[in-house]
């Protein structure tokens, strides 16, 4: 049985990851980036990166960023 797929599944498949880049793309600084690249650019985690984003303060600064938040108990 031939599992390959079709030539017109890679067009497909590159819509499909842009769109799910986009809903997990934080605005910083007026320009659009993904958690993988915020994280790479602080040398943090992604996990962490993505922490950072969602406690704000809104506009995202790279500024704010950089700063650890409080720890959790």
């Amino acid at each position: 049985m031939d599992v390959n797929f079709y030539p017109s599944h890679a067009k497909s498949f590159r819509r499909a990851g842009l769109a799910r880049a986009a809903l997990y793309a934080s605005v910083v600084d007026g320009k659009l980036y993904t958690t993988a690249q915020i994280a790479k650019e602080l040398g943090i985690a992604n996990s962490t990166a993505w922490e950072r984003t969602k406690r704000g303060p809104f506009p995202l600064t790279w500024e704010a960023l950089r700063k650890p938040g409080k720890r959790r108990k």
